[in-house]
């Protein structure tokens, strides 16, 4: 699935200063023997008026449901069948912060329903802008429940600051990073919060490995329903990738790739030995056997062209594309 998102950068979120007006248009792509032949079909497009956000995060999805955060909503779309949602505004984030808030859909098993859980910051001190002590709390809004529409508080915080990144979703809970600014000892491990009880607990990290990885080079994620954990080591000059299936109780965590392409992140397992990986704005074929990208499997998303219904040759240029 591709989602073209015409503004400034979701790499780098960026604001675009003069007025714009967004289309979100979700294109499903089916992927060929050779990456660079496949096609792309629109199955939905959602236009939003002009200045309704500013900037956005990265894209999250559950069971066919897609997450859009912005920095002043929060978006849900199904493009299945063609519903979408905003969530209601909130006023309990007392400190602005440069990125969107972290942010995680996921489904709560105990009720059969999907909830999206958000963080935000308190208020530190007299000065709100004092960002020595960050204390974070949780909100969570039910799609479809019965709390009128609106998002309702945790009964207690997370345990630790979270970052402002895309929280990964695995058997009915969200997994966050941890912020470790300013925290003395902080875990070798991830913020877990369980969609059921809303409860929260810390899941642990590989420790040999994940106390030198700083903020920017690690990446959480689900990949082939197992948690997923990717390490991209300046050391090394690789990526190692780390899965395991119980990410409770007390996870394994098992070496599962090295893959030697930097700052890149696994997408999908492909089958016959092959893996798709984002690196950038590029989606890569790597061949596992071979320990190296397939001849004819990079794909420079800034290059594609879609066409417009009055166009039969030349395409216009996708201004973002983020893959889910």
């Amino acid at each position: 699935m591709m989602i073209r998102l015409p503004v400034e950068s979701l790499a780098r979120f960026r604001t675009r200063a003069d007025a714009f007006s967004t289309n979100i248009q979700f294109y499903q792509w089916c992927l060929q023997e050779n990456v660079l032949k496949s096609t792309a079909t629109l199955v939905y497009g959602r236009h939003i008026p002009a200045r309704e956000f500013g900037r956005v995060s990265a894209v999250a999805h559950c069971d066919g449901l897609v997450l859009l955060p912005t920095d002043t909503n929060v978006y849900v779309f199904n493009p299945a069948t063609k519903d979408a949602i905003a969530l209601p505004e909130s006023q309990r984030n007392m400190i602005w912060h440069h990125r969107c808030l972290p942010v995680g859909l996921g489904l709560d098993t105990s009720t059969g329903k999907y909830k999206v859980a958000r963080s935000f910051y308190r208020s530190c001190g007299s000065d709100p802008m004092d960002m020595e002590v960050v204390v974070m709390g949780m909100e969570v809004f039910t799609i479809n429940g019965d709390e009128h529409g609106s998002w309702r508080e945790t009964l207690v915080d997370p345990p630790y600051p979270i970052l402002s990144s895309q929280a990964a979703t695995h058997k009915g809970c969200l997994f966050y990073s941890i912020d470790k600014n300013n925290l003395q000892r902080p875990p070798h491990g991830l913020v877990r919060f369980s969609l059921a009880d809303e409860t929260f607990g810390v899941t642990p990290l590989i420790t040999n490995i994940y106390p030198e990885v700083d903020h920017e080079d690690f990446l959480i994620s689900e990949l082939d329903g197992e948690l997923c954990s990717t390490f991209l080591s300046s050391h090394l000059q690789r990526v190692l990738v780390f899965t395991t299936r119980d990410a409770v109780d007390h996870p394994k965590w098992s070496f599962r790739y090295m893959i030697n392409v930097t700052e890149c992140y696994p997408l999908v397992p492909l089958g016959s030995g092959r893996i798709l990986l984002r690196g950038g704005n590029c989606l890569l074929g790597y061949n596992l056997e071979a320990s190296k990208i397939k001849v004819g499997e990079i794909l420079d998303m800034d290059e594609i062209r879609y066409l417009a219904p009055s166009q039969n040759t030349l395409g216009r240029a996708w201004e973002n594309v983020f893959v889910v």
